[in-house]
């Protein structure tokens, strides 16, 4: 039966819980993964994919992970332990996470935090040539969006394949987190096939939004892009933009506020049967949910949609710090009467819901062990 929720949902005011007598925190590893098969986006060495796994640990050390420069930091993504010692069971469920342009896993460690706490392995991967964690941009890495689901593809067989972590995961419970960017990722990476033409002639029209300029994290990318179009690997990948990179181990899928969601065919959308449950800010100005959340929703059968009243697009960032506030206006000024932490706390809680009833099939009498904050 399709489920289609298109009716706005409040979730702000809905409650926060924790799981009652939680003991572990939360831990973090990088694993520098690198993929021979493709390479660099300066063609000087192979592709760096860099991901971040969290995990349950028993130590109560734990601190402020702060982004930005040292002394110099804009946001508090909470608190972790890193390279703590895990915490695990024998099979867990892993949930496959991709940041938005120009963002981290470190970002979006509010929904890795709950998913952690409540029994996952949340493995957040870093998109090369995109993300802040290294010192250059790449106009590629901003432009040829499908390679971010080969990221994603790769971090999966490759942490399957390690042999620290490979016997904790259980391979049939395997779910996407992707937020706006990273919320295409994950749509390409459960069926959605692109087609550049379609969004191409998007930009053209009178309904072209603000997905169709460049962002604010790379305002030149078009120019910048130019220069290197004609290298034969960046070339190669362009010819491949229409393949399919769906991860057949994926069985449910979280999106939030997806970008370029014009770019996808609709008869890939319509194709996708796994759970997928979408969300977006009612104030979305950078990725409007009608041209892309709505428009995703309204495609994809087994869809749900809701809406999260007065949030922005940037409001599913970190929290930021002072400073951050002083100089990123635009990425940390919310609604006045909104409060981004209590988003996060409620949106998280929906997310493990959506996990546990669609991937992990706990009870649902499971939620009444979750004990009200």
């Amino acid at each position: 039966m399709y489920l289609r929720l298109l009716s706005t949902i409040v979730l702000l005011f809905s409650p926060i819980y924790v799981t009652a007598n939680n003991p572990t925190n939360i831990g973090v590893v990088s694993l520098n993964y690198i993929d021979t098969s493709r390479p660099s986006w300066d063609g000087e060495g192979k592709r760096p994919v860099t991901s971040h796994l969290f995990y349950p640990t028993a130590e109560s050390h734990s601190e402020p992970l702060l982004l930005g420069q040292p002394g110099k930091e804009l946001f508090n993504a909470r608190e972790v332990a890193w390279a703590a010692k895990p915490l695990l069971n024998e099979k867990m469920p892993l949930i496959l996470m991709s940041h938005g342009t120009g963002g981290s896993a470190l970002q979006m460690l509010w929904i890795a935090q709950r998913l952690v706490a409540n029994g996952y392995l949340v493995l957040g991967v870093n998109h090369h040539g995109n993300t802040a964690i290294e010192p250059k941009k790449y106009a590629a890495g901003y432009t040829l969006w499908w390679e971010r689901t080969r990221d994603l593809s790769f971090a999966l067989n490759s942490i399957l394949k390690d042999e620290n972590w490979s016997q904790h995961i259980d391979p049939s419970k395997i779910g996407v987190v992707g937020f706006s960017l990273g919320g295409y990722t994950a749509l390409s990476a459960i069926g959605g096939i692109t087609d550049r033409s379609l969004f191409k002639d998007f930009c053209s029209s009178q309904k072209r939004d603000f997905t169709c300029e460049g962002q604010a994290e790379f305002p030149n990318i078009n120019e910048a892009f130019k220069k290197v179009e004609n290298n034969p690997y960046i070339k190669a990948s362009l010819s491949e933009h229409g393949s399919s990179y769906k991860i057949d181990q994926i069985s449910a899928a979280y999106i939030l506020s997806p970008a370029v969601s014009q770019a996808l065919t609709q008869e890939s959308l319509k194709d996708i049967s796994i759970p997928v449950s979408i969300a977006v800010g009612s104030l979305d100005s950078v990725a409007p949910s009608l041209t892309n959340a709505h428009r995703v929703a309204s495609l994809i059968p087994s869809s749900e949609y809701k809406e999260i009243e007065k949030a922005s697009h940037y409001t599913f960032l970190s929290t930021c710090t002072p400073l951050g506030k002083k100089y990123l206006e635009s990425l940390c000024e919310d609604h006045t009467t909104l409060e981004r932490a209590q988003v996060h706390e409620s949106l998280s809680l929906d997310i493990l819901k959506f996990f546990d009833q669609k991937l992990n099939q706990k009870e649902k009498q499971k939620m009444a062990t979750y004990k009200e904050n």
